[in-house]
């Protein structure tokens, strides 16, 4: 016998991760706007296509959007968008997010964490935490993860010491 909860208005509860992903596609699409964008547009007008895409990222990020708790994190690197420095760089911020796509299983998100863990930017230095999430991204299947990982092996071994 199959068992079916319905919402106060009759229909299945949402599950929140639906949710998250019907809102991180309008962020794509506005990304995609931005992308497309003529260098004729104005820079104020670049700016509030940002903005609208950052707020639909957060907003499905905080419904726990896996991709969007990872783009959260990449919003706050160091390098921005076209290889130019990001004024917006918080390290502690991308700890936070890149921490929340972890617990949530996102390989990328364990390759990138990995390396603040290693420099000690944003949190407790922790080689071993570092290395740990290498392993856990090249688990995952990240191809970076993996080449990191063993790169990082190959470090202790000859060196007896993480190498960062």
């Amino acid at each position: 016998m199959a068992f079916t909860c319905l919402h106060w208005n009759g229909r299945p509860p949402m599950n929140p991760i639906m949710k998250g992903q019907k809102i991180y596609a309008l962020a794509l699409l506005v990304n995609e706007t931005l992308i497309g964008m003529s260098s004729s547009v104005t820079e104020e007008e670049r700016r509030g296509k940002y903005d609208q895409y950052l707020k639909f990222i957060r907003i499905a990020a905080y419904q726990g959007h896996v991709e969007a708790l990872f783009d959260m994190g990449q919003q706050y690197e160091d390098i921005g968008f076209l290889g130019m420095p990001n004024p917006m760089y918080n390290a502690k911020k991308c700890v936070y997010w890149y921490t929340k796509a972890v617990e949530k299983g996102h390989a990328e998100a364990c390759n990138n964490l990995s390396n603040f863990y290693a420099l000690g930017d944003g949190c407790k230095q922790d080689f071993d935490m570092a290395l740990g999430l290498l392993k856990r991204s090249a688990e995952l299947g990240s191809v970076l993860g993996k080449k990191n990982y063993k790169m990082k092996l190959k470090d202790l071994a000859k060196t007896g010491r993480y190498l960062k």
